[in-house]
C-alpha cells in the first residue's frame, strides 16, 4: 500500500512550484535556447540538491527519477521535467516550461498529484503558474508523460492568462534563489 501524505513535502513542492516556476518566469525562452552538452538532467539534479540543502535536516529528498528534456511539439518548444515520484497532494508528476509557437515568453505547467478527501482515490490536476499565481486548470490526465504533453498542447490553443513577468514568486526560509553559478552551467547564462 502506498503512503499518502496530507501536505506536500517542502523539497518537492518548492522545487516544482517555486524554483522552476520562478526560473520559467525570470528566464523565459532563455531556458530553452541552449541544451547543455550532457543534457539537462544532471544540472536539474544539482539544482534539486541545492534546494534540499537549504531545507532543515529531514526534509531533503533524493532526486530519484528526476530528469529533464528539451523537446519540440509542432511550433512549441518545451523543457519537460519528470519529477521524483509524488506522494502528497500538490506534488508534481511533471512540469513543463513552454515557449508557445515562437512567443517572447514562456508558460509553466504542472501535472499534480491529488487525492479525493472523501474516497481517498488519487487523481491528477493540471496547473499553471501565471502572474505569480497558481492556477488550477481542473482535472488532468492519467500521470503519463504523453498524456500530460497532449494536455499541455491543448491548453496552448486556448486563451492564455495575461502574461506579466513582474510578479515574483513568494519566498521564505529555504526558498532562496538557486546559486547563479549553477544556473549559468544549466542555461548558459
Amino acid at each position: 500500500m502506498d503512503i499518502v501524505e496530507n501536505d506536500p513535502r517542502p523539497h518537492h513542492y518548492q522545487f516544482a512550484h517555486r524554483v522552476l516556476a520562478g526560473l520559467a518566469r525570470d528566464l523565459g525562452p532563455k531556458m530553452l535556447a541552449h541544451e547543455p552538452d550532457h543534457g539537462f538532467s544532471a544540472g536539474f539534479a544539482s539544482l534539486w540538491n541545492d534546494v534540499g540543502g537549504r531545507l532543515p535536516d529531514g526534509q531533503q529528498l533524493p532526486s530519484d527519477g528526476l530528469k529533464a528534456e528539451l523537446i519540440t511539439l509542432g511550433p512549441h518548444r518545451l523543457l519537460v521535467i519528470v519529477m521524483p515520484r509524488p506522494i502528497a497532494p500538490a506534488e508534481a508528476y511533471y512540469t513543463a516550461v513552454v515557449q508557445p509557437g515562437g512567443a517572447d515568453h514562456c508558460r509553466y505547467f504542472t501535472l499534480e498529484h491529488a487525492v479525493n478527501p472523501f474516497t481517498g482515490e488519487p487523481y491528477t490536476v493540471l496547473g499553471e503558474w501565471a502572474n505569480g499565481s497558481h492556477l488550477n486548470l481542473g482535472s488532468g490526465p492519467a500521470p503519463d508523460l504523453s498524456a500530460f504533453l497532449s494536455a499541455v498542447v491543448t491548453l496552448l490553443t486556448e486563451a492564455e492568462p495575461v502574461h506579466a513577468a513582474s510578479h515574483p514568486a513568494p519566498t521564505g526560509p529555504g526558498q532562496d534563489k538557486p546559486e547563479r553559478r549553477g544556473l549559468r552551467r544549466l542555461f548558459g547564462r
